[in-house]
């Protein structure tokens, strides 16, 4: 039996042969999918998959990869709410540098003016603020501070803080705790401190620590 085919049959054949040399499959393109509030990453993947989310923005294929695979832990992921960019954190976890109590010097005295962890006193309002350098993704802001890097710090870190007479920390007024995750862009108040001169001594996580009263 013989079939004709005809010239337009045969155009169309040979058009979708074009077609299918020539035919490049478009490329994937993957988002992060992330908590507007927090910048924290919920989800990566293909951008087909989130069409109806609105949180999202583009990253390479390489990082996707890695987060799927969880060669990179999507916990240690947030978007830069501001630059709109995926930014990995480093893990890290502080142990003491020392097993000895240190007391808190006064910014007046030091001649280290840029301080890791900064304790600030108001004695008309009776605080004592904790706040920990931006350069390690805390409040403290310094002249001299150089780019702040990405830290998902250790929730399980304790810094023990002793409220004492003045340079005795064997008469112990009070006790107080903050874990060093609580300090990642926020600051911690302690309040009802009623004391009319005392110290803070603390045992070392990092090397400098300063105290200033207003």
């Amino acid at each position: 039996m013989y079939t004709h085919i005809g010239d337009q049959s045969m155009e169309t054949i040979e058009d979708f042969d074009k077609w299918l040399r020539e035919y490049k499959p478009p490329i994937t393109q993957y988002v992060a999918v992330f908590d507007p509030n927090t910048g924290q990453v919920i989800s990566v993947g293909p951008d087909h998959a989130f069409a109806d989310h609105k949180h999202v923005v583009q990253i390479s294929q390489e990082i996707a990869e890695s987060i799927i695979t969880a060669e990179t832990q999507i916990h240690n992921c947030q978007i830069n709410i501001d630059s709109g960019q995926l930014e990995i954190a480093e893990k890290k976890t502080l142990i003491k540098l020392d097993d000895v109590l240190h007391r808190i010097s006064d910014i007046k005295y030091s001649e280290e003016l840029k301080s890791d962890i900064h304790l600030t006193y108001n004695s008309k309002s009776k605080w004592l603020k904790v706040q920990l350098s931006a350069e390690y993704g805390g409040t403290k802001k310094h002249k001299s501070s150089v780019r702040a890097r990405k830290f998902i710090w250790d929730g399980t870190t304790d810094m023990d803080f002793l409220i004492t007479d003045y340079n005795d920390p064997n008469l112990i007024f009070q006790m107080f705790s903050v874990k060093l995750n609580e300090l990642v862009g926020h600051n911690v108040t302690i309040k009802n401190i009623e004391y009319d001169r005392f110290s803070v001594y603390t045992r070392r996580l990092f090397k400098n620590y300063l105290i200033e009263y207003k």
